[in-house]
């Protein structure tokens, strides 16, 4: 065991989010995150009621470099830049990405964020209860793409198989060679895409 230090919240997270960085998220358990601190699981808990408040504050730790672009820019720039930045957050912290996606984080770093996108749907035209609901329906794609984005594929055999089904279908317009790589970039922007399509429509419907 490690010489034990001073323990204080931050120092519990950035040590938790280091060892999932190194060792993936089974690491990130409360006996293993004690060790690295060098003390007893138990004193975890004087800091975090449970392994989930732990990883809610790492999820939240994760996402710090995430910069929220100033209202200069155009509203639709400003939820893809944020998009970006948090999967390429989640990509750099693959160990830390299920509970991201499954718990998006409400801490500190979490309500910046929040702020900042709706703030751009605010700034799209659209009525507060629907800026409300737009934002938790780009949280729902962020967070299905999270998990995609760090478990991307390749044109593997898969793809083919996927690609050739989608061939055979009664349907002309549907060449399986444009089949995006599940989990890329490119899938991910053109998703973005669709999703901001559809905001500026509704923003439209009600101007």
């Amino acid at each position: 065991m490690a010489r034990a230090r001073f323990l204080t919240p931050e120092l519990i997270v950035r040590t938790a989010l280091d060892v999932s960085d190194r060792g993936g998220a089974e690491t990130m358990t409360m006996r293993r995150i004690a060790a690295e601190l060098g003390c007893d699981p138990m004193a975890l808990y004087r800091h975090f009621a449970n392994r989930e408040a732990l990883l809610d504050a790492v999820a939240d730790l994760a996402v710090a470099d995430v910069a929220v672009p100033d209202s200069s820019m155009a509203w639709d720039d400003r939820v893809r830049a944020i998009g970006e930045a948090i999967r390429d957050a989640a990509l750099r912290h693959p160990g830390i990405t299920a509970h991201l996606a499954a718990r998006p984080p409400v801490g500190e770093n979490g309500r910046r964020i929040a702020a900042g996108v709706l703030g751009a749907l605010e700034a799209a035209g659209l009525p507060p209860a629907t800026a409300v609901q737009s934002f938790q329906t780009l949280v729902a794609y962020l967070a299905s793409s999270l998990a995609m984005a760090v478990q991307a594929g390749v044109r593997d055999r898969r793809w083919e198989q996927v690609r050739d089904m989608v061939n055979a279908l009664p349907v002309a317009a549907a060449p399986g060679e444009e089949l995006f790589v599940v989990g890329s970039v490119e899938q991910f922007r053109f998703g973005m895409r669709l999703l901001l399509a559809g905001i500026k429509a509704e923003a439209a419907a009600v101007s």
